[in-house]
């Protein structure tokens, strides 16, 4: 690059994001964090529908990670603040962006493997049918959805369907690892269920080459090319930990404990594949999941 090229980034505090945002500095790029702002300045806010043009003018990547965490009880307020933080706020930015003098080059949103449902028999790959099944579904479909003024305007929009990402400070794996390491994991609601995943160094990888990839547009899964049952995802992080992984869980108990949240995660039935990345020549530093699990508990 002949000069540092800005790259603004909502969603840079959390996980995927900080993860990211070290990565971009480390490449040379300007990294701008655009946050929620009560004054609609240098960000946005959903509230007031204010946006910081300004600051959005000549920027060469928005990368748009933000929104309100999955992991709680879906009370009928915790469901309106998970929808109303992606569609409106996506939709305030994609329509910021369509309106601006100088306009970036590339749009990519974040999105998740759940635009497919909640439960598919067959492998899914970028051109399988969306399925609107669960609320989770419904979710997805409007975050998309709400990326169309940008891509009405001529911007590269990329939509990154994500699958869990591994990581031992944040995350599923985060949340499994206290009774795994006490040897009290195993299966969870039968375990044949079969569980997409991504290391996140893979992640900030993919996010990396869609940015510098003119071609990649459109759905792209951000996911391992090796989705496996849940049963065998509990033997290898049992073994990854040294630790037996046999006690099972039953999906009572996962209703009982988490409600339609506990459901529509964890006993989620969807084998996506990275078909677009693997197609146009992307390569994954942890294709197999033993890998994943001891960079991820190096972390």
């Amino acid at each position: 690059m002949n000069e540092r090229q800005r790259i603004i980034v909502t969603g840079a505090s959390g996980l995927i994001g900080t993860a990211l945002c070290r990565r971009l500095d480390t490449l040379g790029y300007e990294v701008v964090a655009y946050r929620s702002r009560h004054d609609g300045t240098h960000g946005m806010n959903q509230a007031n529908r204010t946006i910081d043009k300004q600051g959005l003018e000549g920027a060469f990547a928005i990368i748009h990670l933000a929104g309100e965490s999955i992991a709680q009880r879906w009370t009928p307020p915790a469901r309106e603040r998970i929808l109303n933080s992606r569609r409106e706020n996506t939709l305030l930015l994609a329509s910021a962006l369509a309106g601006l003098t100088h306009k970036p080059e590339v749009f990519i949103s974040m999105s998740g493997i759940n635009r497919y449902g909640l439960r598919r028999t067959e492998t899914l790959t970028e051109e399988s049918a969306p399925m609107v099944d669960g609320f989770l579904p419904a979710v997805t479909e409007a975050w998309e959805n709400a990326t169309q003024p940008a891509l009405l305007a001529g911007i590269r929009t990329v939509l990154l369907r994500t699958a869990m990402v591994l990581s031992r400070h944040q995350g599923g794996l985060s949340k499994m690892l206290p009774a795994f390491r006490l040897g009290l994991g195993g299966p969870i609601g039968g375990g044949r269920q079969r569980l997409s995943w991504i290391g996140l160094a893979d992640l900030v990888e993919l996010i990396v080459w869609s940015l510098r990839n003119p071609s990649i547009h459109g759905p792209l899964n951000a996911v391992s090319p090796q989705p496996l049952a849940q049963a065998e995802f509990a033997r290898q992080l049992g073994a990854a930990l040294g630790r037996p992984a046999c006690l099972p869980l039953p999906a009572w108990a996962i209703s009982f404990l988490f409600g339609s949240m506990g459901r529509e995660t964890i006993l989620s039935d969807l084998a996506a594949t990275p078909a677009v990345a693997l197609a146009n020549g992307f390569r994954f530093t942890t294709p197999d999941l033993p890998a994943a699990l001891a960079a991820a508990l190096r972390e």
